[in-house]
């Protein structure tokens, strides 16, 4: 991907057409696919591993616990809580839905044995 900085504009465009595309597969049950597909190993790894590392800061594990439970480095809890800290009470709103401390549904998905998917479903 290049490294070529997006314009203001097109950052605006790229990122509305990025949340109509997640609003279309979630519509669709297709979110699990579309993530997984679309995301490299590596991306989609950092991506649920930092949201757990938000979710766990937001409920007040402290950052050596989140450290060693998740091997990140003290710099990423870091990052983390500071944007956390200075994130809208509309994503504080999401971690408390997704906490740990509310049950939440599991949804079941057959998947193949050899699938990519079954990393991740």
């Amino acid at each position: 991907m290049s490294k070529v900085v997006l314009s203001d504009q097109e950052r605006k465009d790229f990122f509305k057409k990025f949340i109509d595309v997640i609003k279309y597969t979630d519509e669709k049950d297709l979110l699990p696919d579309f993530f997984i597909d679309f995301l490299s190993q590596t991306e989609l790894d950092s991506f649920i591993k930092r949201l757990e590392v938000f979710k766990r800061l937001y409920n007040g594990h402290s950052y050596a616990r989140v450290n060693q439970e998740l091997s990140v480095s003290p710099i990423t809890a870091s990052k983390v809580s500071r944007s956390l800290r200075d994130s809208s009470e509309r994503f504080k709103s999401i971690l408390e839905a997704i906490s740990d401390t509310v049950p939440q549904q599991k949804v079941e998905q057959k998947v193949e044995k050899d699938d990519k998917r079954s990393s991740y479903l």
